[in-house]
């Protein structure tokens, strides 16, 4: 999840695949002002279907970030947690 203020991911899987990940994402020169918002082990995955993507920016994902009061002028990683898993999982769904 993007706005033009910053990048929201959620990473899922084995505890040593998503240490090993996020350790790339860290050395990353791409990335700066990493944030970990969350580390939980879960029953099970979430995302299980959805590998990385873009969702364009279109009518329905625009309606989708409106619904999570989350607009482009808004600091992604200024929302709350649940309202970015709730937005991660509607958007994984309008991509099904």
């Amino acid at each position: 999840m993007a706005t033009p203020g910053g990048f929201a991911q959620i990473l899922e899987g084995e505890a040593g695949s998503i240490a090993e990940t996020y350790g790339r994402i860290m050395v990353d020169p791409r990335h700066d002002d990493l944030r970990l918002l969350a580390q939980d082990a879960v029953e099970r995955r979430q995302f299980a279907g959805w590998a990385m993507a873009f969702a364009e920016r279109d009518e329905t994902t625009a309606f989708i970030f409106g619904l999570y009061g989350v607009s482009p002028e808004a600091e992604i990683f200024e929302q709350p947690l649940d309202v970015l898993l709730d937005l991660a999982g509607e958007l994984a769904s309008a991509r099904s």
